[in-house]
């Protein structure tokens, strides 16, 4: 293996720590916020600016080994936001949430997995055309400024929902996910059921960090005295497996699922991204809300 390699695998494990001490699940802070409990979404926020200044950094000293999907059309982004938020409230977790419930011993979660590996074979290839976007307002002082502006703010507003160590969990986890996805890509399973949906071969450096995610993860609800080995309730994985294949036609369509939106396409400035990731949390949000309504009539 490459020492890039070893490097990733070993920020992946710590990413894997750090999305168990602190909870980055975009399902759960869209029904929290719902209840007027916005802490995980600053956290979710105080993640996406970290990433922000990293990916400032890799663009003003061209460090990027990785290109960016910059464009895509309005309507696809759209719908593929609508239909991964509907997936991932119907599976009940997001790409991450979902990481962390498989990593804490809820194995019939893997169902989600699943039901998104099934529409990534079935759906016919879509090749991924990675445009060269223009970087330059993303290496100017203008885009400094507001990257540290932002930042700032959330920081700010941060420490009156979070305590320190939970807001340092968040900026930590979002300059190390910037800095995996740069070097390795796909490193998330959605990251990988895009590529077998666009036809191109498995990365083996992709599943290793995928496993120190789930291993990093695991040992430290373990360590935290919260691993516990839930039994497969085969109804819920017949509705996570539906969740997992929503997931990944949306993440297919947009594309991109929320992990690689808030850590790479989001920070880039990528209008798509940031408009397809907006339109995702606020459905969550918006379903969160309409759901004890329905349930009272």
């Amino acid at each position: 293996m490459s020492t890039l390699l070893w490097a990733s695998i070993l920020l992946c494990l710590i990413a894997g720590s750090a999305i168990d001490k602190g909870n980055v699940c975009l399902v759960r802070a869209a029904r929290h916020l719902a209840q007027g409990r916005p802490a995980i979404a600053i956290g979710i926020l105080m993640l996406t600016a970290s990433a922000s200044v990293v990916f400032y950094l890799n663009t003003l000293f061209d460090l990027h080994h990785r290109p960016v999907i910059w464009s895509y059309p309005a309507l696809l982004t759209l719908a593929g936001a609508v239909i991964y938020a509907l997936g991932s409230l119907l599976n009940g977790a997001c790409a991450v949430g979902t990481v962390g419930r498989v990593a804490r011993g809820d194995i019939g979660h893997l169902a989600t997995i699943a039901g998104g590996l099934a529409v990534a074979w079935l759906l016919p290839h879509t090749p991924i055309i990675h445009q060269t976007p223009d970087l330059a307002i993303a290496s100017g002082a203008n885009w400094l400024l507001l990257v540290l502006a932002f930042t700032a703010a959330i920081m700010l507003l941060g420490r009156k929902y979070l305590p320190d160590a939970r807001l340092a969990s968040y900026m930590a986890l979002g300059f190390t996910a910037a800095v995996i996805t740069d070097w390795q890509g796909n490193w998330t399973w959605l990251g990988v059921l895009q590529q077998i949906q666009s036809g191109l071969p498995i990365q083996y450096s992709a599943l290793a960090c995928i496993a120190a995610v789930l291993i990093g993860a695991a040992l430290t609800a373990a360590f935290r005295k919260k691993f516990r080995l839930i039994r497969p309730d085969p109804k819920a994985m017949l509705r996570e497996a539906a969740g997992g294949a929503l997931m990944a036609a949306g993440a297919i369509l947009i594309p991109g699922a929320n992990d690689a939106l808030s850590v790479y396409l989001v920070p880039s400035g990528s209008p798509h991204a940031i408009v397809g990731y907006a339109v995702m949390f606020a459905v969550m949000v918006l379903v969160a809300r309409m759901k004890p309504i329905f349930r009272r009539r």
